[in-house]
Parts: structure tokens; C-alpha cells; sequence
């Protein structure tokens, strides 16, 4: 979809050239019949001071040219006039031998015609009718084109050029005003970016009247989105702490030994079942932490406090965690989905080595992401079975079974790819994850 600065633009664009066209043809049209007007005004004044000039002597027509402009006896002039009457006729000299097409009019009517003179001129003729001396007489006077018509074409040549550059100027002062009244757009659009890097958490509400409701809007949906999850992690942590104070409570009255060895032993392991899930919650929570959402994870960044965080959690096992990341990588994913899924991993494979973890990241045209541990691994008709599509990844795989399915979902959500291998290098589990990578 084209921007809304293009659609404003172009249809200003347009209706600026409609307008000035149609500003053009009407002054150009107005014009020429101001011209032809003008014209017209000046041959009937003509034609009177030629009705002055006429005699009739024992009904002879007869023309004082005296009384007469000298430029209608100058050859092809471009001023010519013929009068007609009753049979007799008198031409300008200006006409030499060139015959106008000329008709009787009656006396009172005018009759404009335009017609090709000599020397290709283009003459509009006037006739005129009159009456003198009860003699019926038509004067038809005409005048050359030509000058008016190369002025008129000037004026329109001029008038363009000016036009033009009105309509260059109206555009390039209308885009400054276009690009300025955007600017709380472009503001909206920075700001949305630094609101997925995480380095804002809400819009700023300076903006016009037509863009506050939006960004109010978002700035709510924000703060809920924030409260919602923070709820909902206070929660699981509140759950897994709720747990352990009725499994203690299960335990003491277990060891009872009016209880039966067998399900006293049942009930043991499914408390410890129980507890080991408290702590994982817990933990999961703890490497989660409150990060701002919409964040986008770097490893640079983020990486370190969550490996600090796992060694503190894993002190007493001495553990060497190593990691290998090619360069500053800002993943165009979402921070806390990326500390959930590498907090998983990381744990399980803590929780699991007996020495060694380590992890290799590299990026090309896709991210790719290893986890490795030296632990006592899983058999490969179980590995098998987690890399088929569609099963169930729950906590009973022995080993490494929770937080699989999390860390599957997750890898979903961003269209990736997940396999579980056995470590060439290591010796023991291995989860190997590709997702796709836009650096733009």
C-alpha cells in the first residue's frame, strides 16, 4: 500500500494541474474574445467615420476620402472596407485588386465574418447596414488578425510559463507543508521502533488531535499487556511457592509408619515429582525476570546476566558453561521468548552436565543456536521419538523432557526448526535450533 504522503501528493498534484488547466483555457478563451471584442469596437467606429465620409450626389455614391484613416490606402495593410449600394460599390485602395466576400445587410444589422484576406491574412469582417438620404447602403470594414493573434499567442506563451512555475512553487510549498504536518507520523514511527528494541515503554502522547486517540490507545493496550504478564509470572511463582507448604505437610504425615511401605513410598516420589516441578517453575521465573516486552534480545547484552544467573543457581556443581557467539547479535525476536527459550535449555542442561555446557550461536540468512552438555545423554529411540512431528513433549522423558514443550512452542511461534541429537563433542544431549533471521 502506497504511503499516505504519496497518496496526499499525488492527488494535490493532480488537482493543481486540472485547476491551472482549466485556469488557462478559460483565460485563454477570455481573452480572445476580449480581443475580437476589442476589434469589433474598433471596426464599428471605423464604419461610422465611414458613414460620415459618404455622399450621395443625384443618387452617385460617393466617398470624401479625405475624411478617411490613411492606412486604408496603404497596399494590403491589413484595414480594408467596401460599401455597397443600390449596385454601386467603393472599395479601400488598401484591397488593391483583392475582392472581399461581402453581403447586403439591412439597415440596422450587423453580421461578423471571419475569411481569409490578401496575402493569406485572417480578417474578421464586420457589415454594417445604414440608411442616408433614403439610400440603403452596407459598409463592410475589416481588419488583419495577424497582430492580435501573435500578441494573444505570446500572452499565452508567457502565461503558461508562469502558470507552470506557480504549480512547481504551490507543490513544493504544499510538500514542505505535507512533510511538516507528518512529522508526528515519522515521530509515531521512530518511537515504534524503539519501542520493539525495548528502549521505551510507551508512545509519547505530544501528538495532534488525530493521533492521540491511536496512541492512547497503544499505550493502554501496553500497560496491559505488561500487567498481564507480570500477573501471570507472580502467579506461577506464588503457585509453586503455595505448593511446597502441603507437600511438606504430605511428607511428614508419609513418613508415619502406620502408612504402608508401598504407598508411602508412591506418595514420596509423587511429592518429589511435585517439588522438582515447584523448582523448575520458580526457576523458570527467576531466569524469565520482568523484562520490558517488546525488547529485542541481544546476547551482548542479555546473555551475561543470564549465564550469572544460572551459575548462581548451579554453584555447587562447579560447572564450566562456555559460550561461543559470533559478534554483537541484536535477534529480531522478542526478548523475554528468547530468555525463556535459552533459560530452558541452559537449565535442562545444567541440571543434567556433569561438567561441561556449551553453547554456540552463528548467524548467516538464518540464526542458529547449539546447546550441549556432557551429561548422561538419552538413547537414540528416545531422541527419535522428540524430533517426531506432533508428539507431545512432557516432563516423563527421562532426563530432558521439561521445558521441551515450551521451548517447541516457542521455536513454532517464530517458524524455526528444532532436532535433539546426541553431542559428537560433548558426549551427551544436544539441541540444535534454526530459526529465520531478518537483519533489516
Amino acid at each position: 500500500m502506497r504511503s499516505i504522503q504519496a497518496k496526499l501528493s499525488t492527488g494535490l498534484l493532480l488537482s493543481l494541474i486540472v485547476a491551472f488547466s482549466a485556469l488557462w483555457l478559460l483565460v485563454s478563451v477570455s481573452v480572445q474574445f476580449m480581443a475580437k471584442e476589442y476589434i469589433a469596437s474598433r471596426l464599428e467606429h471605423d464604419a461610422e467615420m465611414l458613414l460620415n465620409a459618404i455622399n450621395f450626389n443625384d443618387g452617385v455614391l460617393t466617398l470624401d476620402e479625405t475624411r478617411v484613416d490613411l492606412i486604408y490606402n496603404q497596399p494590403f495593410s491589413g484595414h480594408y472596407y467596401v460599401v455597397e449600394s443600390g449596385g454601386q460599390s467603393v472599395h479601400s485602395r488598401s484591397l488593391w485588386d483583392y475582392r472581399l466576400n461581402v453581403s447586403p445587410v439591412d439597415t440596422g444589422q450587423q453580421v461578423h465574418l471571419l475569411q481569409q484576406g490578401p496575402d493569406q491574412q485572417s480578417l474578421l469582417t464586420m457589415s454594417l447596414g445604414y440608411k442616408k438620404h433614403n439610400n440603403s447602403l452596407t459598409i463592410s470594414i475589416a481588419e488583419d488578425l495577424g497582430p492580435i493573434n501573435k500578441n494573444i499567442d505570446q500572452f499565452k506563451y508567457w502565461f503558461s510559463a508562469m502558470a507552470i512555475g506557480m504549480l512547481l512553487l504551490l507543490v513544493f510549498i504544499q510538500a514542505l507543508i505535507l512533510r511538516k504536518s507528518l512529522l508526528p507520523l515519522k515521530k509515531m514511527h521512530a518511537e515504534l521502533k524503539l519501542l520493539q528494541q525495548g528502549k521505551l515503554s510507551k508512545l509519547s502522547s505530544e501528538a495532534p488531535d488525530e493521533l492521540r486517540p491511536l496512541i492512547n490507545e497503544v499505550n493502554h493496550l501496553l500497560a496491559v499487556m505488561r500487567q498481564r504478564l507480570r500477573r501471570s509470572r507472580d502467579a506461577l511463582s506464588d503457585l509453586a511457592h503455595a505448593i511446597k507448604k502441603p507437600l511438606t505437610v504430605i511428607r511428614q504425615v508419609t513418613e508415619n509408619d502406620a502408612v504402608p511401605a508401598a504407598t508411602r513410598e508412591t506418595l514420596l516420589q509423587q511429592a518429589g515429582d511435585i517439588y522438582q516441578i515447584s523448582d523448575r517453575i520458580l526457576k523458570r521465573a527467576r531466569l524469565a525476570g520482568h523484562s520490558h516486552t517488546g525488547a529485542l534480545f541481544s546476547f551482548t547484552d542479555d546473555l551475561p546476566a543470564l549465564i550469572k544467573t544460572l551459575d548462581m543457581m548451579y554453584a555447587d556443581k562447579a560447572l564450566q558453561l562456555t559460550t561461543k557467539v559470533e559478534g554483537d547479535i541484536v535477534l529480531p525476536l522478542d526478548r523475554e521468548d528468547m530468555l525463556e527459550l535459552l533459560g530452558n535449555l541452559l537449565d535442562n542442561a545444567c541440571k543434567w552436565a556433569a561438567h561441561k555446557v556449551m553453547l554456540t550461536v552463528s548467524v548467516d540468512s538464518e540464526i542458529r543456536i547449539c546447546i550441549e552438555d556432557d551429561g548422561p545423554g538419552t538413547d537414540m529411540e528416545k531422541i527419535n521419538e522428540l524430533a517426531k512431528r506432533g508428539v507431545r513433549l512432557d516432563e516423563k522423558v527421562q532426563g530432558h523432557g521439561f521445558g521441551l514443550a515450551i521451548t517447541a512452542d516457542i521455536v513454532n511461534d517464530y517458524h524455526g526448526r528444532i532436532s535433539f541429537e546426541c553431542s559428537d563433542e560433548l558426549g551427551g544431549f544436544k539441541v540444535a535450533i534454526t530459526l529465520p533471521f531478518d537483519a533489516g
